[in-house]
């Protein structure tokens, strides 16, 4: 297992953090990144350190598309408020198999914080290392963004049948997330709906069918952003240790990531 940890998002608050909870249970060099460049060429040069990703698959689809050779062989932990259906599928879609995710909630408690990092530095140490060569590159994609999109919905179709739903509840969700009705009665259509979103996993909230089943365009967000504001050039990597979380940024993660 690698020796260090990397952990980006592209909000640099959101990177801080990470790095604040994290750091001080890790018990190992924790690199932050705020430059998606600059965690290519680190992801390029150390191909079996874990990463940590301060974000939901379902809205960097085509970035993480693009960076799949470099996740590929490595631990991946996604970080965020909530997930839906799409974000728990899209990294197989990508080729990642030791992955997974933890919500803001389960950082924010020490007892649940440690047993997810337990959690994670063994998925990290089952990686295998024939699978990471170093130096490899990205691969270079001639797919646009929007045809990207398309080969993940076609992928995430084809998975709702897996998941246990019928053919009527897989129709009525596809119409209703592209604002249509089709021809059957109010009823009828809501029942097939909650029974679908159900067998996904989620609730019948609006944001669910909105976000839950399929990847949209307007949802897309790029991680190629400049560093900070400021114009401050970022360390690559920086260690930090217990007593240098100070009580401002205690106040800061307790006021802005405590709540769901």
């Amino acid at each position: 297992m690698s020796e260090s940890l990397i952990i980006f998002s592209r909000e640099w608050t959101v990177t801080a953090a990470l790095r604040a909870y994290l750091a001080p249970v890790y018990f190992r060099p924790v690199m932050t990144m705020y430059d998606f460049a600059q965690l290519r060429h680190l992801l390029r040069e150390q191909p079996q350190t874990p990463l940590i990703l301060g974000l939901n698959p379902h809205e960097h689809v085509a970035d993480l598309y693009r960076l799949q050779s470099l996740l590929a062989g490595r631990a991946v932990l996604f970080v965020g408020r909530r997930f839906y259906w799409t974000d728990y599928n899209l990294p197989e879609w990508l080729g990642l198999e030791q992955y997974g995710f933890c919500t803001w909630n389960t950082l924010h408690d020490p007892f649940s914080r440690r047993k997810e990092l337990r959690y994670f530095r063994q998925l990290a140490a089952d990686t295998h290392e024939e699978d990471n060569i170093p130096g490899k590159a990205a691969a270079v994609s001639s797919l646009t963004e929007m045809q990207i999109l398309e080969k993940a919905n076609r992928w995430l179709y084809r998975e709702l049948s897996v998941a246990g739903l019928n053919g009527f509840e897989i129709r009525v969700l596809s119409l209703m997330t592209d604002g249509l009705k089709g021809n059957l009665s109010s009823r009828t259509r809501s029942l097939y709906k909650n029974n679908g979103l159900y067998k996904l996993g989620m609730t019948k909230h609006v944001l669910n069918l909105f976000r839950g089943v399929k990847v949209r365009p307007e949802l897309q967000a790029c991680l190629h952003c400049p560093a900070r504001k400021s114009g401050r050039k970022e360390k690559v990597m920086e260690v930090l240790h217990p007593k240098q979380i100070s009580s401002q940024t205690e106040r800061f993660l307790n006021g802005t990531f405590s709540k769901s």
